[in-house]
């Protein structure tokens, strides 16, 4: 999509946001980062994969055995929360932080991956993009807000899926990332990309249709919806609220092309949370995203001193709050779409006003 020109009348925020903007342009950001936080160690990341199985799978043990579906309710939250550790495990793989070896990563990346039933070079493919494009309009493959104008051109199934996964079904968000890139090779440009995604099908395919046909034939429709549906919604939740927190907020606009900076894309525009200590050991610093972003090679275990260092190194800029449901609840309730007269995020009312006035 074309938005040359956008936002048509920028406010303050918006002026503040490209001063900060201007004011990294030539910075080498990794510079200020100690060179031995990008070292990885293989045992420590072996560790975190360790104690994410280990929630994973004793809370289904604890699903099996249950005597009420009353608790099997926060045993499905807490399966999630270890699938999604083991997301961030092969977040790491995806990035090589987790280890040297392609092919180790490769492994264990694949594995962990496998609770969301992802192949691992399709999800690491599409990542990607998100980095070499955080918070670009045109280009970012993650949480992209659309502008009111785009908003009512779609079909009302497309406009249902996207007011519904902005809203009410947020979980979904990373269902649809996972439906439009999981198992779609020619979703990807290069061939090299296409050929690494077929390698990953071969593997997470098979797999899914053994696993999944087993649980149906020794436990029926009910043990494939207590066994894989539901924990694997779960750690959709996970997922999707934590990237949706990350890089959405009233204050941190989208950009164009025209005025997006690498610089800033890493530095400024992602919004760190402060997690409770057993929930960011159990996450393996996830909240920690803008060092990540800064430098994605460092491994999870460095990142609070990779982020410590860059704070020093470039105050003021390094956005962190505390954790709060409150923040999720105002994102769901008013950033919805891109208002392209002030650059920032809009709620779904602006679709309804007149065409000319946003568009």
């Amino acid at each position: 999509m074309a938005l040359s020109g956008i936002p048509t009348s920028p406010d303050r925020r918006f002026e503040e946001f490209l001063d900060k903007s201007r004011a990294l342009e030539g910075r080498h950001l990794t510079e200020s980062i100690p060179r031995e936080l990008f070292t990885p160690r293989t045992a420590r990341g072996l560790l975190g994969l360790a104690v994410s199985l280990a929630l994973y799978a004793g809370a289904m043990t604890g699903v099996v055995f249950s005597p009420s579906w009353l608790l099997d309710i926060p045993l499905w939250f807490v399966a999630g929360l270890g699938g999604w550790g083991m997301h961030c495990i092969a977040h790491d793989c995806g990035h090589g932080s987790f280890s040297r070896s392609r092919r180790l990563n490769t492994a264990v990346g694949s594995v962990a991956l496998l609770p969301l039933l992802y192949p691992y070079h399709s999800w690491r493919h599409v990542h990607n993009l998100h980095h070499s494009y955080t918070n670009n309009l045109e280009l970012d493959t993650d949480w992209r807000p659309l502008p009111p104008a785009a908003y009512r051109r779609l079909s009302p199934f497309a406009k249902a899926v996207y007011a519904g996964t902005r809203t009410w079904a947020f979980w979904g968000g990373t269902v649809r990332y996972w439906f439009v890139s999981g198992f779609r090779p020619g979703y990807f440009p290069k061939r090299s990309m296409r050929r690494e995604v077929w390698r990953s099908i071969a593997f997470t395919a098979p797999v899914a249709v053994v696993g999944l046909s087993s649980l149906v034939v020794f436990t029926g429709v009910r043990g494939l919806l207590y066994y894989f549906v539901l924990p694997w919604l779960m750690t959709h939740l996970w997922f999707s609220a934590t990237t949706l927190m990350h890089h959405s907020a009233a204050d941190v606009p989208f950009l164009t092309s025209q005025h997006w900076t690498r610089n800033a894309a890493r530095l400024l525009l992602t919004t760190d949370y402060a997690y409770p200590r057993v929930l960011s050991f159990l996450t393996h610093n996830i909240s920690v995203h803008t060092a990540h972003h800064v430098a994605p090679a460092i491994p999870f275990y460095n990142l609070p001193k990779a982020q410590l260092a860059l704070k020093s190194a470039h105050p003021g800029m390094v956005r962190e709050e505390r954790l709060r449901l409150g923040r999720l609840w105002r994102i769901l309730r008013s950033l919805h779409l891109y208002d392209t007269e002030a650059g920032f995020y809009t709620g779904f009312e602006a679709a309804k006003e007149a065409p000319g006035r946003t568009q």
